[in-house]
């Protein structure tokens, strides 16, 4: 009887300690059952992680094509941007204008001179609602050796003198002198056989070209050489009016915005540019000028 007892004893702690030690089964699950979605959410403690952006390898740049290089050509004047004179106000190289062929560094006819430098001052900007009152003509060699010259006051004769606090020129002083008709023969002399040399020169030839005409003077075309695009092409300056180009090559025009003044000024410039341009052409040759020179009396100021 113990013996069973004991024997009772020994079962039961067996299955007690089998009960102990062993893993629980697993509940099985019935077909067609979901399982259990649970309920806790990443946001109770922290914000979901952002989606990784995609790597992104840019495309090296395509190669820029190059620009095309300009013809290279020399610029006139400094690098600071100084106008660059182009346009109908402006006399430009190797031209036939109204009455003009201009000078340039390449072209048909190689002329050495004489020069006829001509300086008007007249009573407006352009024909015909302006006219000529004073005309200068100095004519030189390659030199500046004096040759000949003529001055004198021009008659409008339409009483408008312009802008006097400019040019000086007062109705009173134009009486008695002759008109532009008058005295077209003798600036035909004058420029027979010339090179015209003005600054500016689109201003002298518009004049010109026009009161020639007015005079009954049906002209070919004349070689003319423009100091601004001379003074351009010769000296680096700020700007290219006369004065300053003048100032440039250490000279000074005495009687400044008087015909005579302005033209004895060029003429003490012209040979150091002329050296330093270089031989020039001229797009036309020296043609047969009338010669219709009449009596008349200049009158100066």
């Amino acid at each position: 009887m113990e013996l069973i007892v004991t024997l009772a004893i020994l079962w039961g702690m067996y299955k007690f300690a089998s009960m102990l030690f062993s893993s629980p089964k697993k509940q099985p699950v019935k077909k067609g059952a979901s399982p259990r979605k649970s309920t806790y959410s990443s946001t109770a403690r922290t914000s979901s992680p952002a989606k990784k952006a995609p790597t992104y390898t840019p495309k090296p740049p395509a190669p820029t094509p190059a620009k095309p290089k300009a013809p290279s050509t020399k610029k006139a004047g400094s690098a600071s941007g100084n106008r660059t004179y182009s346009g109908p106000l402006f006399a430009q190289a190797g031209e036939k204008g109204k009455l003009f062929g201009f000078a340039d560094k390449s072209g048909i006819h190689e002329l050495d001179g004489p020069f006829a430098i001509i300086d008007l001052e007249t009573s407006g900007f352009n024909p015909p609602g302006s006219k000529i009152l004073e005309i200068a003509i100095l004519k030189i060699d390659r030199d500046g050796n004096e040759l000949d010259r003529f001055e004198t006051l021009i008659n409008p004769e339409d009483g408008n003198v312009g802008r006097t606090d400019i040019h000086g020129i007062e109705l009173r002083m134009l009486t008695g002198a002759p008109t532009f008709d008058e005295a077209s023969g003798r600036i035909l002399e004058l420029i027979q056989d010339s090179i015209i040399v003005a600054h500016n020169a689109r201003f002298e030839e518009n004049f010109l070209a026009y009161e020639l005409n007015e005079a009954g003077h049906d002209l070919d075309l004349i070689p003319a050489l423009d100091t601004l695009w001379l003074a351009r092409n010769t000296i680096d300056l700020p700007n290219y009016k006369l004065d300053t180009v003048i100032n440039g090559f250490n000279e000074r025009i005495i009687n400044a915005h008087t015909a005579l003044g302005d033209v004895i000024a060029v003429s003490k410039i012209l040979p150091e540019m002329l050296n330093r341009i270089g031989q020039l052409y001229y797009p036309i040759a020296h043609p047969q000028l009338p010669s219709a020179s009449v009596p008349f009396k200049a009158k100066t100021r």
